[in-house]
């Protein structure tokens, strides 16, 4: 699914896309995007279009349509989406606070071509040509291949989250950032509840059978609870769905996700996980999707996971806690700011904290999060600057703990979208409440020195829905980990996968394939610490093989009268 439009005219649109109104044949969708996902208003010439899962009532987007669109707009209502507006000659964008739901461009010699999908644009002159200098730096960092506005296509450029842009046909595309936290002294609990409130509801509201991860950990558990909370008044109710090793039900997050089901309006199901899910299984069946997709290696369970919702559950939607632990754990290179800014009481008790659950001395814990890159500037955001009353900013964008938990969030809301793609594959709309906009918002309002510490396991959270997670679950301090899986799914791929490896990337000079499989053989044995390249390389493997492999979307040419 995806959406765009064009500054035309002439214009263009991908063939088989429908226009959001008759009167708007520059701005289309595919024919499977939900209607309440498009939304249209209009006043005098200026029309402002909704795209994406958006609380807004019709009266409030009405009035907002009738004056000067307010540049807060992605925030103010609960939801993930992006707002344009379009006037004569003029199209202005806002982008959401995570690139969730992201926007791409393209210069034609008509003019810009703008879209939620790099695959879509890269093709409409012919088969995308993939940017090999965004892989490669993907190969060397994640953190790497975030830097600039580049995509994973060539001619294809990327709109900043929490970013306005203005195209016109022959000026030159104005991007300004629009966004930037604003400090509160208290009430953080209560807006992040209020908040995931609001997330839950703009989902579960329009979905006929809705379901969500229910894996026992806060992020998927907060989900299912609160939408139980809300649908159990109407006589609804939510599929809870709690994976666990075939034949394993107790122990670890499957204790925590039992105790926490009994609660009305919750269907909690069970679903089995076999050696058939296991790690990079399925990798020849892995689709096209604008960048490699963060499932990739587990696409046997993700694709397994699906079909077993389409099948056994009947879900037409299902919400995920990705983004949570993103956004509510604060990154180690924090106890370095609180050191900086002489705040030593205070980075000396969190260090301790730290040390003890890493099991090092409180030196070597500040050795250990100094050694986590400090995140370099993000200049995009400069000009977002806002004036605080009194005081020094404690939003200041010299703190580094801040530019972390943006620049986090930012690639893990883009990256997830290219699950999303994969799960309309299966008839699933996947949704990832915590990267929506307004949830960001609320948790960035804790100023910096007010953080929880990075042992400190999601605090505000847990004050959160105290009311409704059990009290075992609140006095929670750690999550599960499924490194294990990888590294069994990595000694039984491990035949194939040395030969899967010698492919596109070695093809095109980015890996040294005899070192891969050097690195592969040790992370089989579970020896070293390269999993995490091994997992990179195969991924970039497996998008790169399904994108050449994929047709490219037809596109045609519109006539669109000049206002």
């Amino acid at each position: 699914m995806w959406f765009g439009g064009s500054t035309g005219p002439p214009s263009a649109r991908p063939r088989g896309s429908i226009p959001l109104a008759p009167y708007l044949p520059q701005v289309w969708a595919s024919s499977d995007w939900p209607e309440h996902e498009r939304r249209v208003a209009s006043h005098r010439g200026r029309h402002v279009v909704v795209l994406g899962p958006c609380g807004v009532d019709e009266e409030e987007l009405v009035r907002v349509t009738g004056h000067t669109v307010p540049d807060d707009v992605v925030w103010r209502w609960p939801g993930s989406y992006v707002v344009a507006q379009i006037e004569p000659g003029t199209v202005t964008i806002w982008t959401d606070l995570s690139s969730a739901i992201p926007v791409y461009t393209r210069r034609t010699p008509e003019g810009v071509l703008w879209a939620s999908s790099s695959h879509l644009l890269a093709g409409f002159d012919g088969a995308p040509v993939v940017n090999l200098d965004k892989v490669a730096a993907r190969l060397v960092s994640p953190d790497t291949a975030e830097a600039g506005t580049d995509s994973f296509f060539h001619g294809v450029a990327r709109v900043p989250p929490g970013h306005r842009l203005r195209l016109t046909v022959r000026r030159e595309p104005d991007t300004r950032a629009m966004w930037r936290p604003t400090p509160m002294a208290d009430g953080h609990a209560l807006r992040l509840r209020s908040a995931l409130e609001d997330a839950v509801a703009v989902r579960v509201d329009h979905s006929a059978r809705p379901s969500t991860d229910f894996s026992g950990g806060f992020d998927s558990t907060a989900l299912g609870l609160l939408a139980a909370e809300r649908l159990a008044p109407e006589g609804r109710g939510i599929v809870g769905v709690t994976v666990h090793p075939e034949g394993v039900h107790h122990g670890g997050d499957l204790d925590y996700a039992r105790e926490a089901a009994h609660h009305p309006g919750l269907d909690h199901r069970w679903m089995p996980v076999t050696d058939d899910h296991t790690p990079y299984g399925k990798l020849d069946l892995v689709p096209a999707t604008d960048e490699p997709a963060p499932s990739t290696v587990s696409y046997a369970y993700f694709s397994g996971q699906l079909t077993w919702l389409t099948e056994e559950v009947g879900s037409d939607m299902h919400m995920t806690g990705d983004g949570g632990d993103a956004l509510l754990l604060t990154p180690p290179y924090y106890l370095v700011e609180l050191l900086n800014r002489a705040r030593i009481r205070r980075a000396l008790g969190e260090a301790a904290r730290w040390a003890h659950v890493r099991r090092m001395s409180i030196l070597e814990a500040f050795r250990t999060a100094n050694s986590r890159a400090e995140p370099a500037p993000v200049p995009s955001w400069v000009g977002a600057k806002q004036p605080v009353a009194g005081g020094e900013d404690p939003f200041s964008l010299e703190s580094p703990t801040l530019r972390a938990l943006m620049r986090t969030m930012a690639q893990a809301g883009r990256t997830a979208r290219s699950d999303v793609q994969i799960a309309e594959a299966f008839g699933i709309a996947l949704h990832n409440p915590y990267f929506d906009s307004q949830v960001i918002d609320a948790y960035l309002s804790v100023p910096v020195d007010g953080l929880p510490g990075p042992a400190r396991y999601k605090p505000i959270m847990a004050e959160a829905m105290r009311d409704l997670f059990p009290e075992r679950l609140t006095r929670r301090t750690t999550k599960g980990d499924a490194s294990s899986d990888h590294h069994h799914g990595l000694r039984k791929a491990l035949p194939a996968l040395l030969g899967f490896v010698d492919g596109h990337l070695a093809g095109e000079g980015l890996v040294d394939v005899a070192g891969l499989r050097g690195s592969m053989r040790r992370a089989a044995m579970g020896v070293g610490d390269e999993l995490a390249q091994v997992e990179s390389a195969v991924a970039t493997e497996a998008w790169l093989r399904a994108v050449r492999s994929a047709p490219a979307i037809p596109w045609e040419t519109i006539e669109v009268r000049a206002a």
